[in-house]
């Protein structure tokens, strides 16, 4: 039995035991979608108050409200009680937002085979400087990074400073330069990979403003007055990338023009 089939027969959301007078499973308003879904979550979880979810409802009425209706499905407990669970006690509006995209499409006939339910624990694990930087990437696919190594004359030496970018002053993280941690979880979930060794972008103009960033010239000038021998300072260019799991990730979970557009096109 399909999770819409049992939505219609254990929330009657309209009077007794009648589902709102919904005879498919989809072309529901976007009133009874979202009652549906909270209904659902009111079912698990009682004791939470409706107040603490206002700004989710809102924000997936937006999301909902550019999708046709013929096009708006039930939503699925697995998808909907995890996504009203986790949201409720989240404060930050980046990781709140990333929910209501997700849940959103989740009642969307045309972009549900996307809708992954995995993406609700990743989604989880996201700061909202990841969230930022997620949506940075969605909309550049690349970012260009550099390594600073610190050598001798024989180009012996370490990595001094790993995957430097200035993707956090453009997206206004609230931490602007210490973003490997950032990546190194983005990596982790699989979101987006790193370049392979000795790879970097065909445009090399976009390595030129991390190289005499402000930053890395501090750097360098201390290292360059170290004794010798480690007193040597290379860039090594590489880049950071989206991966195809992560493309997939933002489509459904950041707000899509693309997935807004088919939607709109089909009214």
């Amino acid at each position: 039995m399909s999770d819409e089939v049992i939505i219609k027969q254990s929330y009657g959301l309209g009077g007794s035991g009648n589902p709102i007078g919904i005879q498919n499973n989809y072309g529901l308003s976007v009133t009874d979608a979202i009652r549906m879904a909270f209904a659902l979550f009111k079912e698990y979880y009682p004791q939470l108050r409706e107040e603490a979810l206002d700004t989710l409802k809102k924000l997936i009425t937006e999301r909902l409200n550019n999708i046709p209706q013929d096009n708006i499905i039930p939503p699925k407990p697995r998808i909907a009680i995890p996504v009203l669970q986790n949201a409720s006690i989240t404060d930050e509006i980046e990781v709140r937002e990333m929910y209501a995209n997700f849940l959103a499409n989740s009642m969307n006939k045309v972009v549900r085979n996307g809708v992954h339910p995995g993406f609700v624990e990743i989604i989880k694990q996201l700061s909202p400087d990841e969230a930022k930087i997620l949506r940075y990437f969605s909309a550049h696919k690349s970012v260009p990074t550099i390594i600073m190594r610190v050598e001798n004359e024989r180009h012996e030496g370490i990595d001094f400073v790993k995957n430097f970018s200035d993707i956090g002053e453009k997206c206004g993280c609230e931490d602007k330069y210490n973003l490997n941690k950032y990546f190194d979880n983005l990596i982790r979930l699989g979101l987006i990979d790193s370049a392979a060794t000795l790879s970097s972008l065909i445009d090399k103009t976009q390595y030129e403003p991390l190289k005499t960033h402000p930053v890395m010239m501090q750097y360098k000038k201390k290292i360059e007055n170290r004794p010798a021998p480690y007193n040597r300072v290379e860039f090594c260019e590489s880049y950071l990338y989206l991966s195809d799991f992560g493309e997939a990730f933002c489509g459904v979970c950041l707000e899509n023009e693309n997935i807004k557009e088919a939607g709109i096109a089909q009214k």
